[in-house]
This record gives structure tokens, C-alpha cells and sequence, in this order.
């Protein structure tokens, strides 16, 4: 015999297949939608993160620079300071130097001698003076390249005026360390 199925097992099973189809493409678009949303918030806060650090990175550069010109400021001033100081010990040098030739020159001097002028033009000085006699001159000038004060002592001029010797010595001065 012919049986007849009047139940609807195929637009059943239809329905059924149909759900779990859209059950599953729900779940999926769910998962999809969630990774999509997680992934933006990993996103956002990576970027907030990196302009956090952008951030920072800038304070920190502006607070070097302003270290560095710090640096250069001081650098500057220690020049400074340090050409100054070379220049007080170039003058203290300068203002005990002519001191202590005149007080060389003075020593040196013979008895039956006389100085009537010194001019100083750098490291040259000019003697001019008056002798009783040449050896009188030849002792001054012996004394003078004795010292540590003058170098290249020379006769320039002894003639004779009067009873006396005129004389002109040349010659470098050299200042000990």
C-alpha cells in the first residue's frame, strides 16, 4: 500500500537548517563584530599610548635644549671668565715686570755712573747715561748681561762730552717665569 506523508518534514527540516544558518551567521557576525570592536578599543589605546609618548618626548626635548643652552651658556661664561683671568695675570705680570728691571737696573749701576734717560718700546730699552770713564761703561754693560733681565746688551754710542762719557746700551728685556 501507498502510504501518504501529510506531515511537513521537509519545510521542517527547511526551517530548521534555516535557523541554525542564522543562528550561526549571527554568532559569526557577533565574534566578527566583537574582534572588530576589540581591535579598535587595542587600536585607540595603542594611539593614545603613542601620543602619550609623543607627549612626553616633546617635554623632554624642550627640557634638554633648554639644558644644552644651559650648557653653552656656562661654556661661554668659563671662556670669558678664563680671558679675564689671563688678562689680570698678563697685567700682574706687566705691573711687577718694569718694578723689578728698574730695581735690577738700579742695582747695576756703577758708583761713577749716572742714567739720564730710559725709554722701553716692547722688549727693547734704550739706556742713556753718563760715565766717568769707558771701563765704568764696559763694567755697567758686563753687569747688565749678567743678569737674567737683559739679553743682547750693545753699545750703541760713548762719546765724549766734557770730563765725561756719554753713552747709549741697547738692548731686550726678557722677564724670568
Amino acid at each position: 500500500m501507498v502510504t501518504i506523508n501529510l506531515l511537513p518534514i521537509k519545510s521542517e527540516l527547511r526551517r530548521r537548517a534555516l535557523i541554525q544558518h542564522g543562528l550561526i551567521g549571527g554568532i559569526a557576525l557577533i565574534v566578527l563584530l566583537g574582534s572588530i570592536l576589540s581591535l579598535q578599543i587595542s587600536m585607540q589605546a595603542r594611539r593614545d599610548e603613542l601620543n602619550q609618548q609623543i607627549a612626553d618626548s616633546k617635554v623632554e626635548l624642550a627640557r634638554l635644549t633648554k639644558e644644552a643652552q644651559q650648557i653653552e651658556d656656562f661654556k661661554k661664561q668659563k671662556e670669558d671668565l678664563e680671558r679675564k683671568l689671563k688678562i689680570i695675570s698678563d697685567l700682574n705680570i706687566q705691573k711687577s715686570g718694569p718694578v723689578e728691571i728698574l730695581d735690577q737696573l738700579s742695582l747695576m749701576v756703577p758708583e761713577k755712573a749716572w742714567l739720564t734717560s730710559i725709554n722701553n718700546s716692547g722688549t727693547s730699552l734704550v739706556i742713556e747715561g753718563v760715565a766717568v770713564d769707558n771701563p765704568t761703561i764696559a763694567h755697567f754693560m758686563k753687569s747688565l748681561q749678567s743678569s737674567q733681565y737683559f739679553k743682547e746688551v750693545e753699545l750703541v754710542l760713548s762719546q765724549q762730552e766734557g770730563g765725561n762719557q756719554k753713552f747709549v746700551i741697547k738692548c731686550k728685556i726678557s722677564l724670568p717665569a
